[in-house]
């Protein structure tokens, strides 16, 4: 009997043990229990949660209930067929949910075998790890993308790695093919195999010094390939910093830009080509300008003398012999006279347009309120005994040659007043185009008797006149006159209109920075 109950304390003991070892697990792990066919006859707590089934629902069905159709099916059979045989299984299997929500699970399954050495059930122990799962797909997937990015890069870019002493540790493709070099003979070396001795001792001081405390360096390097041509890098290096914060190795970066230098060498070539061209022809241009004043001046002066002659001699011959002339030959001395003063005009608008040119100009700040002002008053005469509107618009102030602009300001006034006299209320008005910031451009605009568009093209030329001497007169050099000034302060003139239906003349000139003023 003393034997009996010991054993029963012993086995009582045991049970204890077990049910503990029992619960231990529970609390730690997914466990659950098939018979030899694979139908579970036991789940735990934690198996329920994770799969998100009741007990009632998961007991007497297999585990196809949670399969989520990731494994193929020879890892389903290779599974069975290893516990079958009464071996144990060990590996990672994704499960799904109730709720289709998929899991992973590290899992252990454990056959029990009979006395006959066969599986009479099956105990599988599992540990979730899906997080682990996610975490080590998110890794692959980063080292993926990296993988494709350093494929990418090799693919555009000459890529090389050193150490913190600057001896080559990595070398792509690009690299040797742009250096000439093959990978074995880059690496251990130092970049000093590939000076060009193009850059000073400065230039790579500061390279290195610059990488060596952390910071990123870029600019464009001058390197020499082995069969000693030279090529031109535009350059990244990026130095890796350890915990303390020291470079553990630099990352250069480069892309192959001697072409583009070659190109910028041509274009300098070529500019320095084209401005001493330029210079040159300037200079014959300005030649020719002076011989063609000179000549201008010249003959404007030689011809007042003849026409002197010419109206002295027709005003002697009137005194003389006027009584006795014809009608008729009376006429031909006045047409005569007319078109000898009609002469004397042109020599002094040829002398006047001569002399825009050769004029030394002085700039400085003129207002165009002030200058329209003054304008209006000088021609005040013209204006005389005439209905005449003004409208002043917004005038800036500019700079310019105060003395040549008066000349562009009463010649387009003057203008304006002349061919609006056929009509009963002459209205002129004055303003700016506030359009382009790089200019100023001002506008003329009358209700005159205006002009057809398609000769827009002639109204800036010397002597070049749209009516005749009858209708209105002129020299045509007035306009050629306002060209020639505002072109010499770097501006444009162009002008619009409609026959009968007034004009408009605009100039620019180079903007400056003040404000518009009434």
């Amino acid at each position: 009997m003393t034997e009996r109950q010991d054993a029963a304390e012993q086995l009582k003991a045991s049970l204890k043990e077990l049910n503990d070892f029992k619960a231990a697990l529970d609390q730690h792990a997914i466990v659950a229990t098939t018979d030899p066919q694979g139908k579970i006859t036991y789940v735990n707590d934690k198996f329920c949660a994770i799969s998100k089934y009741s007990r009632q629902e998961l007991l007497g069905q297999d585990h196809r209930i949670i399969n989520s159709g990731h494994h193929p099916k020879e890892f389903m059979r290779g599974l069975w067929t290893t516990i079958a045989q009464g071996k144990v299984w060990k590996g990672e299997i994704q499960n799904k949910a109730k709720d289709g929500s998929h899991y992973w699970v590290d899992t252990t399954i454990v056959p029990f075998l009979n006395e006959n050495g066969k599986p009479h059930k099956y105990v599988a122990i599992r540990a979730e790890i899906t997080e682990r799962k996610q975490v080590e797909q998110r890794l692959r997937n980063s080292l993926h993308e990296i993988t494709d990015l350093k494929s990418a890069l090799d693919k555009h870019a000459v890529v090389a790695v050193t150490d913190p002493n600057g001896k080559i540790t990595y070398a792509n493709d690009k690299f040797c093919e742009v250096s000439k070099y093959s990978r074995a003979e880059l690496i251990g070396r130092d970049h000093r195999l590939l000076n060009s001795g193009f850059h000073s001792e400065h230039f790579m001081r500061n390279l290195w010094t610059t990488i060596t405390s952390g910071k990123v360096w870029q600019g464009e390097i001058k390197n020499r390939a082995k069969d000693g041509s030279h090529y031109w890098m535009d350059a990244t290096i990026v130095p890796f910093l350890n915990e303390e914060g020291k470079p553990y190795q630099y990352v250069a970066i480069r892309t192959d830009i001697t072409q583009l230098k070659e190109a910028q060498q041509e274009i300098l070539k070529l500019n320095e080509q084209l401005e001493e061209r330029v210079r040159l022809r300037t200079a014959q241009l300005e030649a020719a300008n002076k011989e063609l004043e000179s000549f201008s001046y010249s003959v404007s002066h030689d011809l007042r003398a003849p026409i002197r002659h010419i109206h002295g001699f027709v005003g002697l011959l009137n005194k003389s012999a006027g009584a006795e002339l014809t009608p008729q030959s009376q006429r031909y001395l006045d047409t005569i006279a007319r078109a000898a003063i009609q002469m004397g005009r042109l020599i002094d608008a040829l002398l006047m347009f001569s002399k825009m040119g050769r004029a030394e100009m002085r700039q400085c700040k003129v207002s165009l309120p002030q200058l329209l002002d003054e304008t209006i008053e000088a021609l005040q005469p013209e204006a005389d005994g005439r209905n005449v509107v003004w409208k002043k618009g917004r005038l800036p102030e500019v700079q310019a040659d105060p003395s040549l602009l008066r000349q562009v300001f009463i010649n387009l006034i003057s203008n304006a007043l002349k061919y609006t006299r056929p009509r009963p209320q002459a209205e002129i008005e004055v303003g700016c185009v506030e359009e382009n910031p790089r200019e100023t451009v001002i506008y003329i605009r009358d209700n005159g008797v205006g002009f057809a568009m398609e000769h827009a093209n002639k109204l800036f030329g010397v002597f070049q006149r749209l009516h005749s001497d009858q209708e209105f007169e002129g020299t045509g050099v007035g306009l050629a006159n306002v060209h020639r000034i505002i072109s010499r302060h770097g501006g444009r003139t162009w002008a619009e209109g409609r026959v009968d239906h007034g004009a408009t003349f605009f100039f620019s000139l180079p903007r400056t920075n003040n404000k518009a003023q009434q």
